[in-house]
């Protein structure tokens, strides 16, 4: 076998074609120097052509990028005789990844077209490569464009009123659905040949390569190889450096298993398969059972994550796509924030739907570290089309990830979309807007639930996030007490995060509140002249929230001091995201009923005010940092009220009783006023008890509060008496 990466002297213009379409788009028919892997956007910025759209207001001015059709280049010369040993082989081209509608030449002739972003595409061209110099070409169509033809087309078949909400022409095309743009990121939808171009010489190869496993009653566990080869020869498999001719099948006798973050140690064992002097796939695979427990009980009905047959509470966040430009993500630093994450103490991470399925660096990351992957489908927050062609695209993608991710001991879960259901029972969008069928319901109830059950029957299903209740006399996918819940009444309803106390969540996916981005991200943003202040229209158009300045402001100012500078806004808006996060998942910790929070979001695509723990400078918010107290195998909760605080313990172990240390401060002098022991009993933890401390005998304004675990400094946290900004009055004053 022979690889050949196509990756120099590719060029790119706008296409000729498209000039009449829309003319005040067009920069000049001259071909420009590109960059493969890459998109249009970057190259435009290397040329010279837009400003970087992360910075001032530039996102604005290159939309025009998204309505033009871009043509990209590159020559490569193909030698080969008999011999070298390659003649005669057969010879395919691959794209890794193309964005998104595209028409690819070889030597003037079509020879093939891509219409998904998530599918790699194979051309044999055997017959058609020339000895000697080749001219390969893509052309990309405006997915944009194609989106909005194909929209109006459905609409007029199915007599949709054109102003119909959340089924808008990104829908129509299968491309990553947050770079239409998003309440956290840009809108850039852009396009080009955003993963590694290849021409691959063969004989034969390994087209696939999955393990499977199973735990037997006694304990052992049988694994069974599935090889799939693309010509008629022997190959040879491994098992933790046992060889086999063919696949294998076995038992393992005393199983190593693989166990989530904090749990244990996510032991992997090595695997191979491979053609002697042809190709070779090398893994890693683990050992352990997982599954998803839905059961009625005395709430409704529980959303609990079972591994090797040990309840857990799964505990995380979201993961969008790290860059608004997927070309210019880079794995290693993907892995190293998956890595920060499990040091954090985090053993689930749900990747989201709006974005894409991830690298195979972020899935090898989470295996070794031990952060079980909820892994959503790539569609949120829209309807979708149904049509025959359309559903046998899904299904082409659908066989091609499910096949790719499915022997991944980090999957723990897929999952249809994200917040489809609950937007269709509540009606997003203006009432008169709707359409009179949910469009889409189709992937998410039938076709995905047929493919995992024929290709990765092991594995829990959920056709939407929040799942909530079905049930016929109380439909509420996104309720109290019935599976898991989305709950942004804190930011978006009653907007102050003391109401997290509110949710009844069995399990909370998605919760959050927004804060600054750090002032390394604010410097990358502005020109270096350029004062800065919170309203300052560039911080405004560099926040998608859509939470107006003032409601923004004042959810910070209930707690902290009105910022006189954006290095002030920074500080008390990340303090307050912390609060924040703290108060959440402390709730949802102490709660007996429910089994686990993922917080929106880990990550950011560009710089910007987000619910994010960690900015697009890759800096750990408070609140991010706070995750390794939140995520300890013991947490001690504290809450503060007028007059009294109350304290509480989470425990993940039978390490009882559980001593406490609390100590009342000055927080001028410094000087302990009071310390005591409180000691927490397993039934008094599983009962839910806060335990009350009079605080009537300190001066509040001046007293700060801190528990912790007596064996453990990680575990502690610490208040004060009144709000932050009362405090910080007072300290000026005096």
């Amino acid at each position: 076998m022979r690889i050949t990466d196509i990756s120099e002297n590719w060029e790119f213009k706008q296409h000729a074609a498209f000039t009449d379409y829309y003319r005040p788009c067009v920069i000049g028919l001259n071909w420009l120097p590109a960059k493969v892997p890459g998109c249009v956007h970057l190259d435009l910025l290397c040329n010279g052509v837009i400003s970087d759209p992360f910075t001032s207001f530039h996102e604005h001015g290159c939309q025009w990028v998204d309505i033009a059709d871009w043509v990209y280049r590159t020559s490569f010369v193909y030698e080969s005789d008999e011999s070298d040993g390659l003649y005669g082989l057969r010879k395919v081209l691959r794209f890794e990844g193309l964005d998104t509608i595209a028409t690819i030449y070889l030597n003037g002739d079509e020879i093939g077209h891509s219409e998904n972003m998530f599918i790699p595409l194979e051309i044999d061209v055997s017959e058609s490569i020339l000895g000697g110099k080749n001219e390969l070409e893509i052309r990309f169509c405006s997915a944009v464009r194609v989106g909005m033809e194909r929209r109006a087309a459905c609409f007029e078949r199915e007599r949709l009123n054109p102003e119909t909400t959340f089924f808008d022409e990104r829908a129509f095309v299968r491309k990553a659905q947050y770079m239409s743009g998003w309440d956290w990121g840009p809108r850039l939808v852009s396009c080009g040949i955003w993963r590694p171009v290849r021409l691959i010489e063969f004989e034969s190869r390994i087209r696939s390569y999955s393990v499977h496993h199973k735990r037997l009653d006694d304990g052992r566990f049988r694994v069974w190889s599935e090889t799939g080869i693309e010509g008629e020869v022997p190959f040879l498999t491994t098992w933790d450096g046992k060889e086999f001719e063919g696949d294998f099948d076995l038992i393992v006798e005393n199983p190593e298993l693989w166990w989530p973050n904090g749990l244990g140690e996510p032991h992997l064992y090595e695997i191979t398969a491979r053609i002697e002097g042809q190709d070779s796939i090398q893994k890693k695979v683990g050992l352990r059972t997982i599954e998803l427990k839905q059961e009625d009980d005395q709430w409704g009905r529980s959303f609990e994550f079972v591994v090797n047959g040990k309840p857990i509470f799964a505990i995380g966040g979201n993961w969008i796509p790290n860059d608004s430009f997927p070309s210019r993500i880079n794995p290693n630093q993907v892995a190293k924030q998956v890595h920060d994450c499990a040091e954090y103490g985090m053993n689930m991470i749900r990747v989201w739907g709006g974005g894409l399925y991830e690298s195979e660096e972020f899935y090898d990351a989470c295996d070794e570290h031990g952060i079980l992957v909820w892994q959503d489908f790539p569609f949120a927050c829209s309807y979708y089309p149904d049509s025959k062609e359309f559903l046998d695209e899904i299904e082409r993608e659908a066989r091609f990830q499910i096949e790719r991710l499915r022997d991944r001991t980090c999957l723990a879960l897929w999952c249809g979309n994200n917040e489809i259901q609950t937007m269709w029972e509540g009606k997003w969008g203006k009432p008169e807007h709707q359409p009179d069928r949910w469009y889409g319901e189709t992937i998410f109830k039938e076709l995905f639930p047929k493919l995992i059950k024929e290709l990765d029957p092991i594995r829990s299903y959920i056709s939407t996030s929040p799942t909530g209740s079905d049930r016929a006399e109380r439909p509420n996918c996104n309720s109290d007490n019935f599976g898991d819940q989305h709950f942004w009444e804190v930011w978006h309803g009653k907007g102050d995060w003391v109401h997290y106390r509110d949710s009844g969540a069995r399990f909370c996916s998605e919760f959050g509140f927004a804060s600054s981005c750090s002032m390394e991200c604010w410097e990358t943003v502005f020109q270096p002249d350029e004062s800065t202040s919170p309203a300052h229209p560039v911080v405004r158009s560099h926040d998608k929230t859509n939470k107006p300045w003032e409601i923004f402001r004042g959810l910070v100012e209930l707690h902290y001091p009105r910022p006189n500078s954006l290095d002030e806004w920074v500080e008390t808006s990340q303090l307050n995201q912390r609060d924040a996060m703290r108060e959440a998942f402390e709730h949802f910790r102490i709660s007996r009923k429910c089994a686990g929070a993922l917080v929106w979001q880990i990550n950011d695509c560009w710089p910007a005010q987000s619910w994010s723990l960690q900015d697009y400078a890759r800096i750990w918010k408070p609140a991010g940092l706070e995750m390794k107290r939140l995520c300890h195998p013991i947490l001690v909760a504290l809450r503060v009220y007028s007059g009294f605080v109350e304290v509480a313990v989470d425990v993940w172990h039978d390490d009882f009783p559980i001593e406490i240390s609390l100590e009342f401060c000055s927080s001028s002098a410094r000087q302990v006023l009071r310390s005591l022991l409180i000691s927490f009993e397993m039934e008094e933890i599983e009962s839910e008890t806060w335990k009350r401390i009079d605080t009537t005998e300190f001066d509040r304004f001046r007293t700060i509060v801190s528990a912790q675990w007596t064996k453990s400094e990680i575990t502690r946290t610490t208040r004060s008496l009144c709000e932050p900004k009362e405090m910080i009055s007072r300290i000026e004053k005096d």
